[in-house]
């Protein structure tokens, strides 16, 4: 087997290149088979051609026989990605003025590799990346090495430009929101292989050759299959309003979230910094069929997560993202952000949706930006008083008797004009002005009567301080009695009355509208207060 017939055999062998814009197609088992012949064929060949005396030195076979040995071994793996690491560069703003973005990657990947018979490395390269057959950006990198072949894990590190913004955003969507996806890598590049007497350091069964060879004008074709991080997987913790100083009434608050997101994609997100993020109803909820950033309903919080905000992979530890309500004065949308605080105050989950508004850092401003998010906000969990009632207990001033009568007399009619009073609890940790309710008085599921509180200007609005517990109203409201469920209000009538004859107290629901300004909003709070103590004025100890 002679130096000329091997020439003529490397020759003879086809040597799979890609060029740019081709679809790759995955080899299967018995063409990967036919391809792997003839490097194995070159192989024996070389080992013969080294142990004949009278052929050229190790260096010239090996450029002779070189880029065809090399390009064999370089099409015919498979690259395994594990992990991808984004860190911010140095600086990036060069090119972020001329339209560019830049960032830092760092790849893990494991594949399995023909011997090379010398230590491989790839050298620096210029590699396109492309999605779904569009071309995104260039990842420059840092020499790669390869070892002697077999199954290695290594590294690839390098700077990737973006400089096709809207083909890098789709991408972006599809780490975000997808299972897994493809990105292709073309590039062609040079092989350094280094043989026992240039710096091989591997066992002695892999440095089989000596002296060095750069092989330029490698193809370097690659599909490689990344996981996607299926909607993040966002978790939200209890929402929290604090007052903030203010030179006038009602002013805004501060809301404050804390969240925990699991992200399974192969992105390790380093220096994400400060994400603005703004939270709005689902519009298309309880289906949820229709995608997140189709569903953006109202938007009623803005928010910021806090400097130097990073994403490894996993479930993350508890973050806070802190904000403001923002609501617009409509009223559609001041009865959807009702809807959310109504949600919270019966400690039923609310759902929602984040949506990216952008980042401190252009790369992934670029690329979060408009991506949207589900998740649940958790209900008002029951700290004080077992509830999270506004009214939580109502003064009648009237006689028991005296009413008794006027509701059996056929000749007064069926509804008795009173007036109570009213303790209010403020559940917020932010002020709570309460500037007007309507509630239906409701007795063992009976309609009973019905209770109003005048519309109040701010000023005139009564004024509960964070976490207040049982403010008494100073002046007295009218409330109606109705005998449509005459046997209900007259039970209702006897339990309140002063033992022995009565209970001293009942309870009542009220199905409430509450008019009110908090965090710099004017929700109207409807939810049903839930066991309202009644009890008569002239017995409760009250002036």
């Amino acid at each position: 087997f002679g130096g000329a017939s091997l020439l003529a055999l490397t020759a003879m062998q086809s040597v799979p290149t890609v060029e740019p814009g081709e679809p790759m197609l995955r080899a299967s088992r018995g063409s990967r088979a036919l391809r792997i012949a003839p490097m194995l064929a070159l192989l024996v060949g070389a080992g013969l051609f080294f142990s004949r005396p009278a052929e050229p030195p190790p260096s010239d076979i090996k450029l002779a026989i070189g880029k065809p040995f090399v390009q064999g071994i370089i099409s015919l793996f498979d690259m395994k990605v594990d992990n991808i690491l984004l860190q911010k560069p140095e600086s990036q703003w060069s090119h972020f003025a001329v339209g560019m973005l830049a960032f830092d990657l760092l790849i893990d990947i494991h594949m399995e590799l023909l011997f090379f018979g010398a230590q491989a490395t790839l050298a620096s390269a210029e590699i396109d990346l492309l999605f779904r057959g569009e071309r995104f950006g260039t990842l420059s990198t840092r020499p790669c090495p390869l070892g002697g072949g077999g199954k290695i894990k290594t590294q690839m590190a390098g700077q990737l430009v973006v400089d096709q913004l809207d083909v890098f955003q789709k991408i972006a969507r599809a780490v975000v929101h997808e299972d897994e996806f493809t990105v292709e890598l073309f590039s062609v590049v040079t092989v350094e292989l280094r043989g026992t007497d240039n710096g091989c350091i591997l066992r002695k069964d892999m440095c089989k050759t000596i002296g060095s060879a750069r092989i330029p004008g490698v193809t370097f074709a690659k599909s490689v299959v990344l996981k996607g991080a299926q909607g993040f997987s966002v978790e939200m913790g209890a929402l929290k309003l604090i007052d903030l100083p203010a030179t006038e009434p009602a002013g805004k608050a501060l809301i404050s979230v804390d969240a925990k997101v699991t992200n399974p994609s192969s992105f390790e997100l380093h220096d994400l910094d400060v994400f603005s993020i703004d939270i709005y109803t689902d519009d298309s909820w309880p289906k949820t069929e229709r995608p997140a950033a189709e569903s953006l309903g109202v938007k009623f919080a803005e928010v910021n997560t806090e400097a130097g905000f990073s994403l490894g992979k996993g479930e993350s530890e508890w973050f806070a993202v802190q904000g403001f309500l923002s609501v617009p004065e409509r009223e559609y949308d001041l009865v959807k952000t009702a809807d959310v605080l109504n949600h919270f105050l019966t400690s039923r989950p609310t759902p929602l949706i984040a949506s990216i508004a952008g980042s401190s850092q252009p790369f992934f401003s670029a690329a979060a930006k408009g991506a949207a998010l589900r998740a649940f906000l958790p209900g008002m969990k029951h700290d004080f008083g077992g509830d999270t009632n506004i009214v939580v207990r109502a003064y009648i001033d009237l006689d028991v008797p005296v009413a008794v009568a006027s509701l059996l007399n056929p000749l007064t009619g069926t509804t008795l004009h009173q007036y109570l009073y009213v303790a209010l609890s403020n559940p917020f940790d932010a002020t709570l002005y309460v500037c007007g309710l309507e509630a239906e008085v409701m007795f063992n599921g009976a309609h009973v009567g019905q209770v109003s509180l005048p519309q109040l200007t701010l000023e005139q609005a009564i004024v509960l301080p964070p976490s207040e517990r049982g403010f008494l109203t100073p002046n007295a409201y009218p409330i109606e009695l109705h005998a449509t469920e005459l046997p209900s209000l007259l039970q209702l009538l006897h339990d309140i009355a002063p033992q022995p004859a009565g209970k001293g107290v009942a309870y009542v629901d009220l199905n409430a509208r509450i008019h009110a300004r908090v965090g710099g909003a004017e929700p109207i709070l409807v939810y049903k207060q839930v066991n309202v103590s009644a009890q008569l004025k002239q017995f409760s100890g009250l002036p």
